[in-house]
């Protein structure tokens, strides 16, 4: 009787069978394959959603910010003199003023206050600010990603257009625009009546806490000729205490 010697050609433990009834073999090579294709896909997996997420943030604070300026727009309707109205329940501030700026076909609705919540919601009005008509700082900070986006787009001479609750119009003339460092400057009270709006700087800059601000100085175009005439004032007396100390 001839006999017959079986040689194994491969592991059973490494066979596996799939549904379908076929047999096939489940190398280590091939888990490890199975093992880094798994980890490739986590990590683009995270990287998707890491860019899902960045943009659903940046179109959620667009969007808050102009829809906000909808419902402002809807109680500055209802505003006067006598009663300022919040465009929400909740909301601890209220519109005071309309910003216009002529030239770029755009408007804004300013909120009492510089805060953090008033300016996610729209351009703020400072505490330390005059109020329009009178001698001195009107001063309106906003964000550069939203609504004070448009600054970078105003020129000297140009008008910008304040307006109160009881349709009394303010206009203000472009004479100044620079950057400035809230650590080095600062911004004084003047003796005519003058506009100065602030956002961060620069503007396609992601980086947060920066110190440089974009700041839009403008006179009132009924305060002109009174500022030339104070500056005049003001270059006499330098020119007579500069002829007495020589």
């Amino acid at each position: 009787m001839t006999k017959v010697k079986f040689i194994p050609v491969c592991d059973l433990s490494t066979i596996r069978c799939d549904q379908q009834g076929r047999f096939s073999k489940n190398t280590d090579k091939e888990s490890g394959k199975t093992k880094r294709f798994t980890v490739k896909s986590v990590i683009k997996l995270l990287f998707v959603l890491s860019a899902f997420a960045l943009i659903f943030n940046s179109m959620y604070i667009h969007v808050k910010a102009y829809m906000a300026q909808y419902l402002l727009a809807r109680a500055w309707q209802h505003n006067s003199a006598t009663h300022q109205q919040k465009p929400w329940p909740w909301l601890d501030t209220y519109p005071v003023e309309k910003l216009h700026f002529p030239s770029l076909g755009d408007e804004h609705i300013v909120l009492a206050g510089d805060s953090g919540q008033a300016l996610a919601f729209g351009p703020g009005l400072s505490h330390l600010s005059v109020k329009p008509g009178e001698p001195g700082t009107i001063v309106i900070a906003g964000h550069r990603d939203t609504h004070f986006n448009t600054l970078q787009y105003l020129n000297p001479s140009e008008q910008i257009v304040l307006e109160n609750a009881a349709g009394e119009q303010h206009h203000y003339q472009i004479d100044h625009i620079g950057v400035l460092d809230v650590n080095e400057d600062e911004i004084l009270q003047t003796s005519y009546e003058r506009l100065v709006l602030i956002t961060c700087y620069p503007f396609d800059s992601d980086t947060t806490g920066t110190s440089l601000r974009y700041v839009v100085q403008a006179t009132s175009i009924a305060q002109q000729p009174k500022k030339l005439l104070l500056a005049k004032q003001g270059r006499q007396e330098y020119l007579q205490k500069a002829t007495i100390n020589f």
